[in-house]
């Protein structure tokens, strides 16, 4: 069975945002100074070197017009190569892929995917 890993980008006082979020939140890319190879590297390990993704669809439609037009580099090109498996209602809109959307019924979605 596969496992399912819960990673996320926060701050010790909590904070979770990014600078595609609307309006304007002071702490918008707070990870930014905090950016170095040693990090990447730590990332990319806890990822691994196969992997996919359990994606809400905010996320999906925020990182589905950042990472295929990046650069390619190990990130980059992990995560565009990963299957994303969505939580969504309309999962016909989906376009970045390679792509599954879980269906109506997550939990069971999640269980077909770890099996």
């Amino acid at each position: 069975m596969r496992k399912l890993k819960i990673m996320e980008h926060i701050s010790l006082d909590g904070v979770i945002q990014h600078s595609a979020d609307d309006g304007d939140f002071p702490y918008s890319d707070w990870t930014v100074p905090y950016r170095n190879p040693a990090g990447r590297d730590a990332i990319l390990a806890a990822h691994g070197a196969r992997f996919d993704l359990l994606l809400g669809r905010r996320t999906y439609d925020l990182w589905s017009g950042f990472w295929p037009k990046a650069p390619s580099s190990p990130m980059a090109d992990g995560i565009n190569a990963a299957t994303k498996y969505i939580v969504t209602h309309h999962p016909e809109s989906l376009e970045w892929g390679p792509f599954e959307g879980l269906g109506s019924d997550i939990v069971e979605g999640v269980r077909r995917i770890k099996s």
